[in-house]
């Protein structure tokens, strides 16, 4: 056996496993995995075929990759986990594989303590998801994503590129590009900082910015989709304009509503505040 692979590990024949993968004690390697170069499996976790994990992913003790999903239409439907290259799956961490579809995540990825990622879901690269948060069926998540602690979306959500959902929060309709989440299905603002060290031009964050008053603050009496279109030309033009505006059109579970930061601390401040 490798010299890098414990001798207390289980390693099915019909596993690939790099000369270079170090794989811990009594670690479980069931069915079909393929690991690639300079993957690091601790002690005591459990891969399940089929699965394919790109160079240089890092998997602590007690994850499960790769199991059955937890939906009751499954009838054991032929379905993979396939993992890029570079991720982190913290302790306790599951990823469960479609049904009858593949469940994909990305490269550069951090999945912390307890997190988990349903089946069928799409998860782009260099996403994180804090200590508990978790994904249902079919969630999608575009690139550089951060999802808070505690954290629950519903199946068949989006989470746009570069939004950021703060903890112990949970939605069930899609939180655009480039905004901030929080309670239920709620934002309160574009996600400035993630906006600043993702490398997008100072031009064309100061450009998300006037879209972002025009949609939200400007004309909060109008539909979402109606504010889009009020939107000037020039403004349209501009790539992450662009996308936010197809990440609204191509919603199926609607958008999260905005309520600015001030009237969210006002009414947590207020006992007595009240919907009625």
């Amino acid at each position: 056996m490798n010299s890098l692979i414990d001798p207390t590990a289980i390693i099915d024949p019909q596993a690939r496993i790099d000369p270079s993968v170090r794989i811990g004690a009594y670690s479980i390697i069931e069915g079909p995995v393929n690991l690639g170069p300079n993957c690091a499996i601790a002690s005591q976790v459990k891969l399940i075929g089929p699965l394919d994990m790109g160079a240089g992913n890092k998997v602590h003790s007690f994850a499960v990759l790769g199991d059955a999903p937890q939906d009751l239409k499954y009838r054991d439907q032929p379905s993979r986990v396939l993992i890029g290259e570079n991720n982190i799956f913290r302790e306790h961490v599951t990823v469960h594989r479609g049904t009858g579809g593949d469940t994909i995540i990305g490269s550069n990825g951090f999945f912390m303590v307890g997190s988990h990622v349903g089946h069928n879901c799409r998860v782009g690269d260099g996403v994180t998801m804090v200590n508990g948060a978790v994904i249902g069926g079919h969630v999608q998540v575009f690139d550089r994503a951060i999802i808070g602690g505690l954290c629950a979306v519903h199946q068949f959500c989006r989470v746009g590129r570069l939004a950021m959902i703060s903890n112990n929060s949970a939605h069930n309709v899609d939180i655009p590009p480039f905004c901030i989440a929080m309670d239920i299905n709620m934002i309160t603002q574009l996600n400035a900082v993630g906006l600043r060290r993702s490398g997008i031009s100072r031009e064309n964050i100061n450009a998300l910015r006037q879209m972002f008053k025009i949609l939200f603050r400007d004309n909060r009496g109008l539909s979402l989709n109606k504010n889009i279109t009020l939107l000037p030309t020039e403004l349209r033009a501009v790539p992450e304009v662009r996308e936010f505006a197809e990440f609204v059109a191509n919603s199926k579970r609607g958008i999260a509503r905005f309520k600015p930061w001030s009237e969210r601390q006002s009414r947590q401040m207020d006992p007595v505040a009240s919907d009625e």
